[in-house]
C-alpha cells in the first residue's frame, strides 16, 4: 500500500508533534481477522486504518504504537465493542478515548488534536466547564456517529473526547457511521453529528457549544445543571 501521508502534510504534523507533545501518548489499535467483528460495511477501511496510524506514530518518538489482532483478553480488558477500535492514552486516561473506525477526513484534524491534549494532560476547555465536567461521578458513554466528509463532526468529537480527558468516568467514542449502520441504526442516525449519551437517555444532532453539550450529559444523568 503507497503512504496515506503526503510528504508535505507529515512533515507538517511532525513539526506540530515536536512542538506540542510533552508526555508520551500510546495509540492502541485492535482488529480481527477470524472475522467474527468485521462485516462487509467496514472491512474495506481495516488496511488503511492501520496505515494511517502506523504513519502518524512515525512522526514522533513520543508516540507508542500497539496494534492488537484477535486478542479476546485485550479486547475485554479494553471493553472494545467494535473492530476497528483506535484507543489514544496517556497518564491522565482510562481507555476512555477512542476511535471506532477510520479516523479519516475531517476527523483527521480530530485524532492530531487528541493526541495533544493527551500528551499535555490538559485542555482548552473553559475553566467553569473543566470544573463541572470534573464533578460528574457516575459513568458515562458518548457516542458520536460522524461521517469523514462532516465539517461540523470534529468539534462534537472533540468535545467528547475533551470531556474524557477531565474526568475518567466519561467514556468519548467517535462512530464512524458508515462502518457501522447497524448502530447507526440502532440509534436513528439520519444525520451528522449524532449524539447519544448512556444508551440514549439524552441525545442531539448537530454540535453544540460546550456549555449545551454537557447540559445533555446532566440531563442523561437526570442531574441539574447549575
Amino acid at each position: 500500500m503507497e503512504r496515506l501521508l503526503k510528504e508535505k502534510d507529515a512533515a507538517y504534523i511532525k513539526d506540530l508533534f515536536e512542538k506540542n507533545l510533552k508526555d508520551d501518548v500510546t495509540l492502541t489499535l485492535f482488529f480481527e481477522t477470524n472475522g467474527e467483528k468485521i462485516t462487509k460495511f467496514n472491512e474495506q477501511y481495516l488496511p488503511y486504518t492501520e496505515e494511517i496510524v502506523k504513519e502518524v506514530a512515525e512522526l514522533s518518538p513520543k508516540i507508542k504504537l500497539n496494534i492488537y489482532k484477535d486478542d479476546v483478553e485485550k479486547e475485554k480488558e479494553y471493553g472494545v465493542k467494535a473492530i476497528s477500535a483506535l484507543f489514544i492514552e496517556g497518564s491522565k486516561t482510562n481507555k476512555n478515548i477512542v476511535y471506532y473506525g477510520i479516523p479519516s477526513g475531517h476527523e483527521f484534524s480530530s485524532l492530531l488534536e487528541d493526541i495533544v491534549d493527551v500528551s499535555k494532560g490538559e485542555t482548552e476547555l473553559p475553566v467553569d466547564i473543566k470544573e463541572k465536567v470534573r464533578k460528574i461521578s457516575s459513568p458515562v458513554e458518548i457516542l458520536v456517529f460522524v461521517t469523514p466528509t462532516c465539517p461540523y463532526c470534529p468539534r462534537a468529537v472533540r468535545t467528547a473526547h475533551q470531556f474524557a480527558l477531565e474526568n475518567p468516568n466519561i467514556i468519548g467514542a467517535m462512530i464512524e457511521a458508515n462502518e457501522f449502520p447497524d448502530w447507526s441504526n440502532e440509534f436513528n442516525v439520519y444525520a451528522v453529528p449524532k449524539v447519544v449519551i448512556n444508551g440514549g437517555k439524552a441525545e442531539f444532532e448537530g454540535a453544540l457549544p460546550e456549555d449545551a453539550f454537557l447540559q445533555s450529559v446532566y440531563e442523561a444523568l437526570g442531574i441539574k445543571l447549575i
